[in-house]
């Protein structure tokens, strides 16, 4: 009876050995893996349920689990930064154009005072002097006796009863002009370009410049 206890024991302490080092052999391997830890259990079953719309605000209050992806990480804080390098919504895209700037209008001319009316020129010529000479028998008689260089128009009026003419001289020359002889109360007119000077009027039928037909008139 003691050989067959003691023969008990001895298998017993064997597997005991035996399953100790089977234990540390599985310990020490590489492809051992830990035991979940609690609260993945309870991670995951928050997850399902953030897809819900019922349970959005429970899934604020569920922690994350370890090793989760940036990107789930990102879609629960709401304050997380934009990635680097991202170019802002709000922002002006690179290819638009820039706005115009408004630059300052330019001064306005300055406008030209009211200038003073220029003369036109006359369109009527300047006006003629002009010489009545009447004639009666053996006498001549002027509507005027000077008259400014230049032309004048002689105005000839046989008021007699016989035909008379006129002749102009400068003193003791030769005549520059002459009428023909006008009838009884006929008129006749003679335009002449005359020089200062004195000039003799008088008609040149016989006798009559001697009787008195003849005046004086001064060019000046």
């Amino acid at each position: 009876m003691r050989r067959s206890g003691g023969y008990l024991w001895a298998l017993v302490l064997c597997a005991l050995f035996a399953l100790a080092v089977l234990d540390a052999i599985a310990l020490a391997s590489p492809g051992h893996r830990s035991a979940p830890r609690p609260g993945a259990s309870h991670a995951r079953g928050c997850k399902r349920k953030a897809h819900t719309r019922a349970h959005l605000r429970q899934r604020s209050r569920c922690p994350l689990p370890r090793g989760g992806s940036k990107r789930a990480h990102a879609k629960v804080s709401p304050t997380s930064p934009a990635p680097s390098g991202g170019s802002s919504h709000t922002g002006p895209s690179s290819g638009a154009p820039a706005a115009p700037t408004l630059s300052s209008p330019a001064p306005a001319p300055a406008l030209p005072g009211p200038s003073e009316p220029s003369k036109a020129p006359s369109s009527t010529p300047p006006s003629i002097p002009h010489v009545q000479v009447t004639a009666v028998e053996y006498h001549f008689t002027l509507s005027r006796t000077t008259v400014p260089a230049g032309k004048v128009i002689f105005d000839f009026v046989n008021h007699g009863q016989d035909e008379h003419n006129l002749n102009v001289a400068p003193g003791e020359e030769p005549t520059v002009g002459s009428l023909a002889n006008a009838p009884a109360k006929g008129v006749e007119q003679l335009q002449l370009q005359l020089r200062p000077g004195t000039y003799t009027l008088f008609c040149s039928l016989p006798e009559h410049e001697k009787k008195g037909m003849k005046a004086t008139l001064v060019v000046e």
